[in-house]
């Protein structure tokens, strides 16, 4: 009965993030179209003001505040894109834990498949500061490139959540992927406990990742 109170507490927390995080960038997605706009007007107005500053036509003071002017409108479409990109991961976290608090706890060791989810409790002591090094040297030595991690530890999104993450990292990968799949084998292989989704958006890329660490990740329910 505690246990179900629990569980239930744990999908309202992990529901209201969810729709809280969807709003949120439903208003970003809206401000992206503003920006874009204000980028595209600077970008106009920048090549008439060019001509007309080396023709003498406008001063080098009104010519330089227009090259601010498209400075500032490119880093808030940047800013915006990249906010974006942050309500993925944390749409993506919130549905992982979502349907995590749903399901049974899997033995140590165990690993399981569903639609959309991957979990393996591994059996390794995992340290996020001693065994990342392994992971970045695997990564690089079979892909040629570093590994995309999207969150190493406790980060202000996590802490915004309510997500215990100080011991995970997330890394930015399909599991669909080769990268993703060959992780996957390598993580299962050395033990290490893992939960892999496949996004925040179904049918979509965006969010995807696998998540390194403890076999769940929690999320603190205000009593």
């Amino acid at each position: 009965m505690q246990q179900a109170r629990g569980t239930s507490r744990l999908e309202k927390a992990a529901s209201d993030v969810i729709a809280a995080t969807t709003n949120y960038r439903a208003a970003l997605e809206r401000l992206l179209v503003i920006y874009q706009r204000d980028v595209d007007r600077r970008n106009e107005l920048a090549e008439l003001r060019q001509d007309l500053y080396e023709r003498g036509v406008l001063s080098k003071r009104e010519y330089e505040e227009g090259l601010q002017a498209q400075a500032e409108a490119k880093k808030n479409l940047e800013d915006t894109q990249l906010a974006i990109a942050d309500t993925d991961r944390m749409l993506a976290e919130a549905r992982m834990a979502e349907r995590l608090a749903r399901l049974a706890p899997i033995p140590r060791g165990g690993y399981e498949e569903s639609s959309g989810l991957v979990r393996f409790n591994g059996a390794a002591i995992w340290s996020l500061a001693h065994d990342t090094p392994r992971l970045e040297a695997f990564f690089q030595s079979h892909f040629g490139r570093a590994l995309p991690i999207s969150a190493f530890g406790q980060t202000t999104l996590h802490d915004r959540m309510g997500f215990d993450h100080h011991n995970a990292l997330d890394v930015a990968v399909h599991p669909d992927s080769p990268e993703g799949r060959a992780l996957m084998s390598y993580l299962r292989s050395a033990g290490i406990p893992f939960i892999a989704a496949w996004g925040a958006i179904p049918g979509a890329a965006s969010g995807a990742h696998i998540h390194v660490g403890q076999p769940s990740p929690r999320i603190s329910v205000k009593r």
